[in-house]
């Protein structure tokens, strides 16, 4: 297929998962547009020619014919809040944090859904756009929960008192073990080779910082900004590999 076929049925894909479609009515659908492109693109057709101009138009039309599994969305709703939830924790632990305010268990967990529902709403909003566009939208949308989570930051600094504390030993074993468990919960998403991906970009700039012993709350806002530049930045290549890549 073009690329242009391949953007449109993966933008089609991304786009179908975040509004809740079945995943086996996803990947018929997508099964029976492929075979459509690659016989229309023999007779010099294009997408847009076959699904028409407004491929976003065409979606919302093909998801009133579709199944929707609201108990397979909550169970991905779930596994994403533990997840990211997770994500939050072993940052924390990176930075050497093991004691906690009300402010941050309070906090952060709220930071924790917004991230959540920015995250899907980047994706669906940037489905069907392209280079700078997309970018935009995705780092507009994500720079919402991250000035957030920021924000509780500097409350917990300015004003917070510890109420719960973990010793560096347990620490460490639980920030371990919420590794695995992200590894684990992503690989059934994303496949192993990007669950291992993701966490080297959620903490690689974080732990090296930490080594190098650069503390101050500028490093740590730069950690974050490269996190999220790296998330964009690989979203924006799956988005270009075929499926069997993806979950390879």
């Amino acid at each position: 297929m073009t690329k242009e076929s391949e953007k449109f049925i993966q933008d089609m894909r991304v786009y179908l998962i975040t509004k809740g479609v079945d995943e086996k009515e996803i990947d018929s659908f997508l099964m029976e547009a492929e075979d459509h492109l690659v016989e229309a693109e023999k007779d010099g057709k294009t997408a847009n020619d076959i699904f028409g101009k407004s491929p976003k138009a065409y979606a919302k039309e093909l998801i009133d014919s579709m199944d929707r599994s609201p108990q397979d969305n909550r169970k991905l709703i779930a596994r994403l809040i533990a997840g990211v939830f997770g994500i939050f924790l072993v940052s924390q632990f990176i930075d050497g944090n093991t004691s906690f305010s009300l402010i941050e268990i309070i906090g952060y967990p709220i930071s924790t859904i917004a991230w959540l529902v920015a995250l899907i709403g980047a994706l669906r909003m940037s489905a069907f756009h392209t280079g700078v566009k997309s970018f935009l939208i995705v780092y507009g949308i994500v720079m919402v929960p991250m000035i957030f989570t920021v924000g509780v930051t500097i409350l917990h600094i300015e004003f917070g008192r510890d109420v719960l504390f973990l010793s560096q030993p347990v620490a460490l074993t639980v920030g371990g073990i919420i590794i695995i468990g992200l590894i684990a919960n992503f690989n059934s998403l994303i496949g192993l080779l990007s669950s291992l991906v993701l966490m080297l970009i959620l903490f690689g700039a974080q732990l090296l910082f930490s080594l190098l012993h650069l503390e101050s709350f500028a490093w740590e806002i730069g950690a974050y900004v490269i996190s999220v530049v790296g998330l964009i930045v690989m979203m924006s290549f799956r988005k270009q590999l075929p499926k069997t890549i993806i979950k390879g």
